[in-house]
């Protein structure tokens, strides 16, 4: 793995996240669901709001489910100046979404699909509580 991929800046990394996040979501609901396609999109559109992933990231902090490189890469994502906000969130839950989708992006680039699906799983868990 090329380094220089893994030094990506925080939005970069969150918007590869983003997508594999929501594919994540989306082949959940698709394989455990009879749904018609509105319905399954009203349902994925609960777990990736920045709201819902704002609550995961919370759970993944308590649990101290992260690495210290993971930590690290939310802590930047975080702390990244954004230039666009979700709808319906404050700032606060847009930034912790953000790191959590940064999260996601960087396992994802980095290729540790070990480790990814094990935090997606956790993710999916986390989303239910």
């Amino acid at each position: 793995m090329d380094n220089d991929k893994l030094n990506l800046p925080p939005t970069g990394l969150a918007f590869v996240g983003d997508a594999v996040y929501t594919l994540f979501i989306r082949r959940r609901i698709a394989t455990r669901t009879d749904h018609t396609t509105g319905t399954l999109h009203t349902i994925a559109s609960r777990y990736v709001s920045a709201k819902a992933q704002a609550k995961v990231f919370d759970g993944l902090v308590l649990s101290g489910a992260f690495t210290e490189e993971e930590a690290d890469v939310a802590r930047r994502a975080k702390n990244a100046h954004l230039h666009s906000r979700a709808k319906g969130a404050t700032p606060e839950d847009y930034h912790k979404a953000t790191a959590l989708e940064a999260v996601i992006g960087y396992l994802d680039i980095k290729g540790d699909d070990q480790r990814l699906e094990y935090l997606l799983e956790l993710c999916y868990k986390l989303s239910d509580s």
